[in-house]
C-alpha cells in the first residue's frame, strides 16, 4: 500500500490511498493451476479466486507474491512472468482507494495446500477445466478467468518455443551428423578406390626395377616412368603418402606387414618387398617387409 496523498476534488480535500494487489496463477508441472474458493464471511463469498493480496510497505513485488501465496495456501512458489497490469474501476467520484493489480505466473516449488481463513476449498485443475469453472458474467471471476487464460497462452507459447528450439537443435545435429557421415563415406569410397589403384602402381615399380639395363633409357621406359610419376602425383593430391620404411628400421606392426622372418622383439627390417601408404594419419596399406 502506498502512502496517502492529498487531492483536490470540487474544492474538497480528502485522503486517497493507492493500493497495489499482487496475485499469482499457481502452476504445477506447467499442466495444472490452483483454483481457490472464497469462504463465507469474506468479500465475494463462494466465488473462485487466485491467491494473492496487497503489497506491504517496504516489500518488493516478488516478496509480496511469495508471502501472499504462502499465507493463503501454504505453498512455496517461484515468481514467473508478468501476465498483465489491471486498473480497477472507481466505485464513486470521491473514491478513497485507487486500486491497481499485477498478475503473475507463480510456479509451484514445494508444500501441501493449507488454506487460510480467506478460502474454504481448492482444486488443482487443468487450464481448460479452470477456465470452464470461472464465470464470464461475474466481474470478480471474469478478471481471474482472463488472467488464467493469459497464463495458459504464455505457457503454450513457451512450450512451443522450446519445442521449436529443440527441433532446430535436432535439425542442426542431423545436418552435422549427415555431413560427418557423408565425409566418412567419401573417405571410405576414396580409400577403397585408392587401394584398388595401388597394385597398378606396384606393377609400375616392378617394371622399372626389373627392366634390363639396356632399356633404362629407352623411350618406352621413359614413358612408363612418366606414367608412374603422374599416378603418384594424383595420389599425393588426394592425401596419399608413401610410408617411410627402409632397411634397418625396427619392426612396427602398425606400419609393417612381416611376410618373412620374425615380427617381435628386436626384429629389424631386412628388405622392403612392397611399399606402404597412408592417408593423413591413417595407414591404408602397411609396407610388406622381410625381417630378421
Amino acid at each position: 500500500m502506498l502512502e496517502n496523498e492529498k487531492n483536490q476534488n470540487n474544492g474538497e480535500t480528502f485522503s486517497r490511498k493507492m493500493v497495489l494487489t499482487i496475485k499469482g496463477v499457481v502452476v504445477r508441472d506447467e499442466k495444472e493451476v490452483l483454483l481457490l474458493k472464497r469462504a463465507k464471511g469474506q468479500t465475494n463469498p463462494k466465488k473462485y479466486d487466485l491467491p494473492g493480496g496487497r503489497l506491504d510497505k517496504g516489500e518488493t513485488i516478488e516478496e509480496a507474491l511469495k508471502r501472499e501465496v504462502f499465507e493463503e495456501t501454504g505453498l512455496e512458489v517461484e515468481m514467473g512472468d508478468i501476465l498483465k497490469a489491471t486498473e480497477f474501476p472507481k466505485k464513486d467520484k470521491n473514491f478513497k482507494e485507487e486500486k491497481r493489480g499485477l498478475r503473475f505466473i507463480a510456479y509451484y516449488k514445494s508444500g501441501e495446500v493449507n488454506l487460510s481463513e480467506e478460502h474454504d476449498s481448492y482444486e488443482w485443475l487443468s487450464f481448460d477445466e479452470a477456465l470452464e469453472k470461472l464465470s464470464e458474467k461475474d466481474e470478480f471471476e471474469r478478471e481471474k478467468k482472463e488472467t488464467i487464460r493469459l497464463a495458459k497462452d504464455m505457457i503454450d507459447l513457451k512450450n512451443s518455443y522450446e519445442g521449436w528450439r529443440r527441433a532446430l537443435a535436432d535439425l542442426e545435429n542431423f545436418k552435422k551428423r549427415s555431413a560427418k557421415e557423408n565425409e566418412e563415406f567419401r573417405k571410405y569410397c576414396l580409400e577403397d578406390f585408392i587401394l584398388g589403384i595401388l597394385p597398378v602402381l606396384d606393377n609400375f615399380e616392378l617394371a622399372a626395377d626389373h627392366a634390363p639395363e639396356s632399356e633404362k633409357d629407352s623411350n618406352w621406359m621413359v614413358g612408363i616412368l612418366h606414367i608412374k610419376k603422374q599416378l603418384e602425383d594424383v595420389l599425393k593430391e588426394r592425401g596419399v603418402e608413401e610410408l617411410e620404411v627402409k632397411k634397418g628400421d625396427s619392426v612396427d606392426t602398425r606400419i609393417h606387414d612381416v611376410i618373412e622372418g620374425k615380427a617381435g622383439g628386436e626384429a629389424k627390417v631386412s628388405k622392403v618387398l612392397k611399399k606402404g601408404y597412408k592417408m593423413g594419419d591413417r595407414v591404408i596399406r602397411p609396407a610388406s617387409v622381410e625381417a630378421e
